[in-house]
């Protein structure tokens, strides 16, 4: 175990699903930069919950993220795309299937509340997020499920703010 991991995530508040969150993103970054070596803080820059093209990553840990990540964007994609009769293959990235996750998608693109649906796929995100954290306490794997974790509160505290259902239209549009 690395002494900076150990100290860095030891300092972090605990994060919980749909909890209003006092410690942002920017400032975890912050620590982050301080704590830990220019190619780890590469690493925990790479963990974003914003679609990417890229599965390829050095990380294990990230490189399941993304993995996961574009299979449930591809899963609505052909949800969408079979709700609305149009052909999903223009729309999606490298292709992997998912029966889970496709059966999940089914059901989100039948909700009729776009904030409900938006916060089953959240939910089902933070599962992941969860998944990848079990096992990793002090480690960099850790510190990278802190961040998306993280950001996933954030963008919850931006939707349920004023003005909040204007982000949300912006937020489904992009992912």
């Amino acid at each position: 175990m690395k002494e900076q991991y150990y100290y860095l995530a030891s300092s972090l508040p605990m994060l919980e699903f749909g909890m209003n969150v006092s410690f942002s993103y920017q400032n975890f970054l912050s620590l982050c930069k301080i704590q830990l070596t220019p190619v780890d803080m590469e690493t925990i820059e790479r963990a974003i919950i914003l679609p990417t093209e890229d599965i390829k990553d050095p990380s294990p840990t990230l490189k399941e993220w993304k993995m996961f990540d574009i299979t449930l964007r591809n899963e609505l994609v052909k949800s969408r795309a079979h709700k609305h009769g149009k052909d999903p293959v223009q729309y999606m990235r490298e292709d992997h299937q998912d029966p889970f996750i496709s059966h999940f998608t089914q059901y989100i693109v039948t909700e009729n509340s776009p904030l409900e649906a938006e916060l089953s796929l959240d939910r089902k995100r933070w599962e992941k997020i969860e998944e990848l954290k079990i096992g990793h306490y002090f480690d960099i794997d850790f510190l990278i499920s802190y961040a998306l974790q993280l950001q996933i509160l954030e963008r919850w505290s931006r939707i349920n703010s004023p003005g909040g259902m204007e982000i949300l239209q912006t937020l489904v549009q992009k992912g």
